[in-house]
């Protein structure tokens, strides 16, 4: 799930640079960084997430987070710079409750192996923005950004996919007690 999410982030933010760099938009490369600025909504969205997570579980905020980031994305193909901007800024911010919902429930599934999962957690989170920088540029080349948002938002769904098959596995008697080889 989290290689997913940040699969979906790498790939949109790195490719969204190519997207304003080019006609309409034509953006230099001072206006593409301050794009970035919607990063700070993390430091609002992420606290937030842990309440949303507590009050409505961890169903429903994956529900919640896919949603924004496929909104987000969509909204980023309406050739007008405030609209895509505003996409931005829901996608990254499904992101971030994306990111909050996988850390719950990797240490909810890994149970007394928590140091374990952590480091797979990571290591699988960054693998993933790698392919996701990667893999996103085939898509960039055959059809554009709107090829982008059409792999990016099949793997935001992936994600949701991803996190549904997780609760699974805490629904099963005895899941919490699996432990990982070293722990």
């Amino acid at each position: 799930m989290g290689a997913a999410v940040l699969f979906a982030l790498v790939g949109c933010f790195t490719y969204a640079n190519f997207y304003l760099a080019a006609t309409p938009f034509r953006l230099n490369s001072a206006k593409l960084g301050s794009i970035f600025l919607v990063y700070l909504l993390g430091v609002v969205i992420t606290p937030q997430s842990g309440h949303f997570l507590d009050r409505f579980g961890f169903g429903h905020t994956t529900i919640v987070y896919c949603a924004m980031m496929i909104a987000g994305l969509l909204l980023t193909l309406i050739k007008s710079l405030p609209i895509v901007i505003i996409g931005l800024a829901i996608f990254s911010s499904g992101v971030f409750v994306a990111q909050a919902a996988a850390t719950v429930q990797t240490g909810a599934i890994a149970g007394r192996a928590r140091s374990s999962a952590a480091g797979l957690y990571v290591t699988f989170y960054y693998l993933g923005g790698s392919v996701g920088a990667t893999l996103t540029d085939w898509f960039w080349r055959w059809k554009g950004w709107p090829g982008c948002v059409a792999l990016l938002g099949g793997v935001s769904l992936a994600s949701l996919w991803l996190a549904r098959l997780s609760s699974r596995s805490l629904e099963q008697p005895g899941s919490a007690e699996i432990e990982l080889i070293g722990d």
